[in-house]
């Protein structure tokens, strides 16, 4: 095991005298596939089946939450309680709009809300 060690020492080591350098390529927004019908999104689950009773008119309008902690609201104002917490990523179908509020349904809560509009790309 201490060998193992020892190479992996000599490797950085030579690396790090050679100019060896090591870059990262740089991030890409890759938008969330289409999913079939009878079908969502879900953020590191890819598309699963809606719930049981939910049906999604064939014209609905979606968007993807760009935050983490997102606070998910029973009406369209900072002083209504908070109902759940979207992170960053999940899809919602868009309801309607209200000055700064968008009305949302949240798939993977299963529940209907209120969200700041701007948090929503």
């Amino acid at each position: 095991m201490k060998t193992i060690w020892n190479l992996l020492a000599l490797f950085a080591l030579v690396a790090a005298l050679s100019g060896c350098t090591i870059t990262a390529a740089p991030m890409v927004y890759v938008p969330p596939p289409a999913c079939p019908e009878g079908y969502y999104y879900a953020s590191g689950y890819g598309c699963i089946p809606l719930p049981a009773g939910v049906v999604v008119p064939p014209d609905a309008v979606y968007a993807v939450v760009n935050t983490s902690g997102l606070s998910l609201r029973s009406c369209g104002s900072m002083r209504c309680d908070i109902i759940n917490s979207l992170n960053a990523g999940e899809q919602v179908q868009v309801l309607s709009h209200q000055g700064d509020w968008t009305h949302v349904w949240a798939f993977t809560r299963g529940q209907e809300g209120w969200v700041a509009s701007r948090f929503l790309n």
